[in-house]
């Protein structure tokens, strides 16, 4: 007959054993998740809404004579391309519609500027809220849009001239 010394040890290493495997399986279950419990939170949750489509109007080129620096004749000139972002798709046909009008605006913001002015980072990003409130405006005060349509503006062509 075996030694109770031996079948005490024997058991005792069947617990630890044991205890070894339950407490792993529990670990994993908790730092994983429980596959029911994600399925509960994932169904709680609310479902995100889609992004909405981008659009894009685009400003057609303009070219504007400019002075080099403030005060001079205007000998250079500004090649000047914008488009406007926006998720409201009824935005672009009224901008199309109403573009003569914007285009107009910007010229004679540009006209404001010098070929100097135009090499300054802040100067481009200035031009860029400006158009982008030019554009805005011009819809809201002629049109039955959104109040502001837009949502940012980007230079897609700024050539200067000297």
């Amino acid at each position: 007959m075996p030694k109770i010394g031996a079948i005490l040890k024997l058991a005792g290493t069947a617990v630890v054993a044991a205890g070894i495997g339950v407490g792993a399986t529990l670990g994993v279950v908790h730092f994983t998740g429980h596959p029911a419990s994600a399925q509960a939170a994932s169904a709680a949750a609310p479902a995100a809404a889609p992004p909405k489509p981008m659009f894009f109007a685009n400003l057609s080129d303009v070219t504007v004579s400019i002075p080099p620096d403030t005060g001079e004749p205007a000998t250079s000139y500004v090649e000047f391309g914008v488009q406007f972002a926006t998720t409201d798709q009824t935005a672009l046909t009224t901008f199309d519609e109403l573009q003569p009008i914007i285009k107009s605006d910007i010229i004679n913001l540009l006209m404001n500027e010098t070929s100097r002015g135009l090499q300054d980072p802040q100067t481009r990003a200035d031009l860029v809220k400006s158009c982008l409130d030019i554009s805005n405006t011009v819809l809201a005060r002629n049109a039955n849009v959104s109040p502001a349509p837009f949502s940012n503006a980007y230079i897609t062509n700024l050539v200067v001239q000297d």
